[in-house]
């Protein structure tokens, strides 16, 4: 599929799919315009033919239908398209992010320490609102950040997390079958499944930070090998690294997830960092 304009139905006798905008592994997000108050909106369309592919569209509306935050990206309203009875396909509305990802921020410009920091503190706090409801991310990425410009002269790019696909309920007791995420960003944890906690999300984020400072991915290689990586090592952190977040990024990537600060003291180091700050520092 191309990102030209396609020939599909009107869901829910309401949203009309007008072009692709990204492919993941079990879903497609689609430009689409509500037409019943003619606005565009992003709409997830998810793969069908498996049991698996339901379940995870139920849990991803279960998560997102309890989160209400600025920082994440909201529901508005979700079904099931039977234009093909023997295909049904499950999909999400979701509000259309005006901005890019994080990922296309960092390929397209070097990205200074002050908007790294608030990058930083945007996310971790999201990360505390959905982390004291119980919800695990699981895949904290710059492909699941996006830098939400609001258009305005005085605005700036906020980041908001999107893609809760596979996250999970912390309260709930964890069926580990196979490890889930990104492999350059998962925790020690996640490459070795084992259940997880919050502080998960942490590591990833920390991964996520570094990457913005160095501009290369802590991990790389192939998904094994960049799984493996982790299981001795911790991420180099050069000294080009501004002191300060030299010291936060090392916590949030310890091996071990009782070490790790919670999502709102990272948010609170975050905050202090960028209050801390000299001019010099926007370069």
């Amino acid at each position: 599929m191309s990102r030209q304009q396609i020939d599909a139905p009107l869901l829910l006798d309401r949203y009309r799919p007008q072009r692709l905008l990204a492919r993941g592994g079990s879903s497609l997000v689609f430009l689409a315009t509500d037409e019943n108050l003619s606005r565009e909106v992003a709409l997830k369309l998810f793969a069908s033919g498996r049991d698996e592919y339901e379940a995870r569209f139920r849990a991803e509306l279960r998560v997102l239908a309890s989160l209400r935050h600025h920082g994440v990206v909201s529901i508005l309203d979700a079904g099931v398209d039977h234009s093909t009875p023997d295909d049904p396909r499950p999909f999400l509305v979701m509000e259309l992010v005006d901005g890019d990802t994080l990922r296309t921020g960092m390929e397209n410009r070097t990205m200074s320490t002050r908007r790294i920091g608030e990058v930083g503190f945007e996310v971790a706090e999201a990360l505390e609102y959905v982390h004291t409801r119980g919800v695990i991310h699981r895949d904290v990425t710059p492909s699941n950040i996006m830098l939400v410009d609001y258009g305005t002269r005085f605005s700036r790019p906020r980041a908001q997390l999107t893609d809760f696909g596979i996250a999970i309920d912390s309260f709930t007791p964890q069926e580990v079958d196979r490890t889930m995420g990104t492999a350059a960003y998962l925790s020690p944890e996640q490459a070795l499944n084992k259940p997880l906690t919050p502080a998960s999300d942490i590591y990833s984020l920390g991964l996520v930070l570094l990457e913005c400072f160095t501009g290369a991915r802590a991990f790389p290689g192939s998904a094994v090998a960049s799984a493996i990586q982790r299981l001795d090592a911790d991420p180099d952190i050069p000294s080009t690294v501004p002191t300060q977040w030299q010291s936060l990024i090392r916590r949030m990537t310890d091996r071990d997830p009782a070490a790790r600060p919670s999502s709102a003291d990272v948010a609170s180091a975050a905050r202090e960092a960028l209050r801390t700050m000299g001019a010099s520092d926007d370069d």
